[in-house]
Parts: structure tokens; sequence; C-alpha cells
């Protein structure tokens, strides 16, 4: 009877602390990122009266089992269920949950901690935590190569949103991209060949046939002080009979003159809207002015007069005989052949008379086509050199400046490469432009376009978005993004071995394995929480269950009493 109320105690324990966890299950049903636990019982230990007997046939006996009386039962575990909970829709960029495996990473002074909640914040100073915590994470750096920020993945830093992430500066556009196609049906401006020309005999054949015909294209690049400046570009398509059919380009802008008597030319300048601002009759605006050489293509005469003969940046130039102009060839497929130069008629200038594409054997044996000032198959990039004449502010820079000069003979000085004419040194800045995805082929719609890959104004961080890899994109004011940091995840061999700590927060223990510092990247998604994983239905059903043992223990401790009552009974 003791043994017997002995056991109705322990089953009173053991039951009331499995009502324990269903009551926390119950009560963290609504909490972001729980766990539910499960409890677990086993018997405990037991009191053998005699042990089991095999059978004897020589007397006739069968086995025997062995006779046991237990003495209760005792808490088995307490099991954490890992499985995730169900994603509750907030539409909050800054809500994020972990899809299959992992845990956020967060921190403070007493250590490394690690939760499934996802209701990330930001501080007043740009810290990004989790419920008070530190949301650790990867860090970013500027690639110097490329100019962009990239993700260090190589250790975990606390993610904030300050300093300089919370500002960009402005930065001078370095390098354009001029992809897509052109198509000669969207020409403007066609002149067809209709009548006799004084450059072309008549030929019926020719009738309604394309002599050339322009397609305007817009390109916006920034300075360093972040202003933008629209620039106008004409591609020209050229059809003359006994040539190949090519096109030229050509930066607009006009040639300007000193107030010398007569005036002298100071050369073509290329018309820069500033921040797009265009001129009207309601709204006069004089554009900024500026001087650009296109790199490897030859502008002037081929005598050497004005001749721009370094890839690295135009020394000896005259400036009145440079114009922003070249020639582009195509093949067969439509592809960029290569890019060549672009001759210019005497007199004012105005009048383009690009040389015909040839790709025939070079003229003599001793040259090559890049000596004619031909980049071919040459990766279809070529350098921009920008000098500001007038119309922008003294202070500022155009792409990659870095101290160089251009020299540029004096107006009229009749200059050539090695002379001794006066000549004048002017701070230019360097500007990639890439033609690698430029293509002419007719199946096509005209779409071809500028893309500035950098250069930007000045702005400050509006908000933040988080990607399905954990990247953190910056959203500035100046409406550009930039890659602020990225979230990773913590993977255990055995997450269900990690210790609680409140809070929504987890621990490494001896059995959860190790955390290598560092994380991985997981399944992110946004504007969503993870719930807890606590199923009603089977918490109620295990509540009922845990109340009937505990009432069937309590009856044993109440029946035994009874008992020991009528024993005590019976000596009176």
């Amino acid at each position: 009877m003791m043994r017997s109320m002995f056991t109705g105690v322990s089953g009173l324990r053991v039951h009331q602390t499995r009502m324990d966890v269903i009551a926390n299950n119950v009560a963290n049903v609504n909490t972001v990122g729980y766990k539910t636990a499960r409890a677990t019982f086993r018997d405990a230990f037991y009191q053998n009266l005699s042990g089991a007997t095999s059978a004897n046939p020589d007397v006739g006996r069968t086995g025997v089992n062995p006779q046991q009386i237990g003495l209760g039962l005792s808490m088995g575990s307490i099991d954490n269920i890992m499985t995730q909970g169900a994603s509750q829709r907030t539409d909050f960029g800054m809500d994020i949950m972990i899809q299959n495996d992992g845990l956020f990473i967060v921190s403070d002074s007493s250590g490394t901690f690690f939760t499934r909640a996802g209701n990330v914040n930001k501080d007043a100073r740009g810290n990004l935590g989790i419920n008070g915590m530190q949301l650790m994470g990867w860090d970013v750096f500027e690639n110097e190569d490329t100019g962009r920020w990239e993700v260090n993945r190589s250790n975990l830093v606390p993610l904030s949103m300050s300093g300089a992430k919370a500002n960009m500066p402005s930065e001078p556009t370095t390098f354009v991209e001029l992809s897509g196609n052109l198509n000669i049906r969207d020409l403007v401006n066609v002149i067809r060949y209709v009548e006799t020309d004084p450059e072309v005999a008549a030929d019926p054949t020719l009738l309604n046939q394309v002599k050339r015909g322009d397609i305007m294209r817009t390109m916006t690049i920034f300075d360093s002080l972040g202003h933008s400046y629209v620039i106008d570009v004409r591609f020209t398509y050229h059809n003359t009979p006994g040539a190949n059919n090519y096109w030229t380009f050509e930066f607009i802008g006009e040639e300007v003159f000193n107030d010398a008597t007569p005036p002298v030319s100071e050369g073509f300048v290329v018309h820069a809207w500033l921040d797009g601002t265009r001129s009207t009759a309601a709204n006069p605006v004089v554009p900024a002015q500026l001087r650009i050489h296109a790199g490897m293509l030859i502008h002037g005469t081929p005598d050497g007069t004005g001749l721009a003969d370094s890839p690295q940046g135009a020394t000896n130039v005259i400036a009145a005989n440079m114009r922003p102009t070249g020639t582009l060839a195509f093949d067969s497929m439509g592809n960029l052949l290569g890019k060549g130069p672009a001759t210019q008629a005497t007199g004012t200038g105005t009048n383009l008379r690009p040389e015909p594409v040839r790709m025939e054997p070079i003229p003599t044996g001793t040259q090559t086509w890049a000596d004619q000032g031909w980049q071919v198959n040459s990766g279809n990039d070529f350098t921009m050199h920008i000098v500001p004449i007038r119309g922008t502010n003294p202070r500022a820079t155009f792409g990659d400046a870095g101290g160089a000069v251009i020299e540029y003979a004096a107006p009229g000085a009749g200059h050539v490469p090695g002379g001794t004419a006066p000549v004048i040194r002017t701070p230019v800045g360097s500007m990639t432009f890439s033609m690698a995805e430029f293509f002419n082929r007719g199946g096509m719609n005209t779409n071809a376009g500028f893309e500035p890959i950098n250069g930007n104004p000045p702005g400050t961080l509006r908000d933040i978005s988080i990607g399905r890899d954990g990247t953190v994109t910056g959203m500035f004011t100046n409406g550009r993004l930039r890659v602020l940091g990225q979230i990773p995840v913590a993977m255990f061999s055995n997450p269900a071995g990690l210790q609680r700590m409140g809070s929504n927060l987890w621990a490494v223990t001896a059995n959860s394995g190790t955390f290598d510092g560092i994380g991985e990247i997981g399944d992110i998604q946004s504007g969503a929480l993870e719930m807890s994983n606590v199923d009603l239905a089977q918490e109620f059903t295990d509540m009922i269950v845990t109340q009937r043992g505990f009432q069937a223990s309590s009856r044993l401790i109440s029946v035994s009493d009874e008992m020991i009552q009528e024993l005590v009974n019976l000596k009176r």
C-alpha cells in the first residue's frame, strides 16, 4: 500500500510536469518563431519478486514469467519539435522568415545566440536587431577593380545601416554601355536616291533606296559633383553605291569661335543639358559645353593634323579639328565587327564626310588596321576623353580624372605631332565606352540605348529590402540601389539539441552540434513571419489525456490512503 501510494505520487508529479509543458505551448501559440515542446514518460525501476524460469519437460513444468512490481514513472524527455511553423504575411519588408532549416544569428555582450523569429527592426543609429539583440551578418566592401559593393562572407559582424551605408556620395560616370539594336526601318531624316546627286550619277535602279538616315539616342552621364548631363548622339546609316553599307555615330554639338578678328575656331563642343533641362522658347537654356575625344578614333585629316595618336590620351591635338565621331562596321549576322575613323571636311566642320568602311587588305604591307585608327575585334571598347569647356561647375570633373591632362595645339597653329607649336594643357577625364552588346539586325525593332554602369548624384538611405538569399539592398533618395550586407543562417546537425534561453533565443549545447562562426546562405522570405508550430488540437488532446492520468494517480493515492486506514483500524 505504501508502494502504491508512492507510485501515485510519482504519477502526479510527472503528469503535472507534462501539464506545464502543454501550458507553455498553449501560452506561446502566437509567439513568433516558437517551437513546440513535447513531454514523454517512461516507467521507473521495478522490484523483482521472482525471476523467470524456463520450461522443464523432464518434470512436466512450463516456463514461468518474471514477477515484478513497478515503482511508478518518471519523465522520459522533453523534446523540441523543430518543424517549420505557419507563414503569416505582413507585407513589411523587414519581416523575414527562414524557409526550411537554419536560425538567424544574434548577439549582445553576453554572447551569440540563435532564433527563428524574423521581426527585424532598425534603431535610431541604423543598427539591425531582433527583440533587442544585434542581428549578425556579412558586411560589404567596395571592389576597387569594378567599383561595385560586394559581400564579404569571411566573418560575421553586427549589421548596421549607418555611416557610409546611410549616405551615397556623388560618383562620376566612368563606364557607359551601348547595347541593343539599330534597324534601318526606323530611320528618320531619310535621304533617298530619287534624283541626280552631285556625288552619284543618276541610276534608275537606285530609286527609293536609302542614301542616308538618322536614329537619335540620348546618353546621361554624371560629373564628380553628382550633376547629370544629357548628351544627344546621332547614328547615321550610309548606303553608298559601290561601297559597303555602314553606320557612323556623332555626339551632337556645335563648333565654337573666339572673339578674334576674324574669329578663330576653338573646336567642336558637345551640348550637355544640365540635369536634363533643355532649352525651349519659354525657358531659354544655354547647354553646358564639353569637348569629347573618342580615344583610339582618328579625327581630322589623314596627314596627322589633329591626330589622336595615343590610346592612353590624345596628345598634341588641334582642338579645332576634333569632332567626336566614328564609323561602325557590322558583319553579315548584324554583330559589331569594328570601329573606325571618320574624316571631317574642311571648313566649318558642320558637314561630316565619313570614310566608307574598308575591310579589304590594308593599304601597305607595313601598316595594320590599328595604325589606321581601326579597332577590329578589340572587345568593342574604347575610351572617351572629356574636357569641360563652360557651363559646368569649375570644381567638377568628368570620368576618371586621375590628374591626366590633354595637350591641344593653339588654334590656327597648324601643329602636328612632334612639332614645336604652342600647346594648351587641359585637365581631362576618361570614360570607357562599350559596344560589346550592340548590333544591327533587321528582324528586331530599334531598342539601342545607353546605360551608365556607374555614376550618380548624392543620396541618403530611404529604405531597405531583404532578398531571397538574405541580401540587404538599400534604396536611396537618388533612385540608386546598393548592396549593404547579407543575412546568413546558422545550421546545426541536431537543432533539437539547442537549449532554450527565453526571449525566442537558443544556445549551443554539447548535443546540438557546433556553429562555425560564419553561417551559410539561407532561403529567406521577406514580408512574412514564421509563427509558432503549436498544434492547438493536439495540445488540447494531450491536455485531456494528461488530466485523466492525473485524476487516476490522485485516485490511486486516495484508495491507498483508505486501505492504510483500514489496516490501522484492524489493530484497534
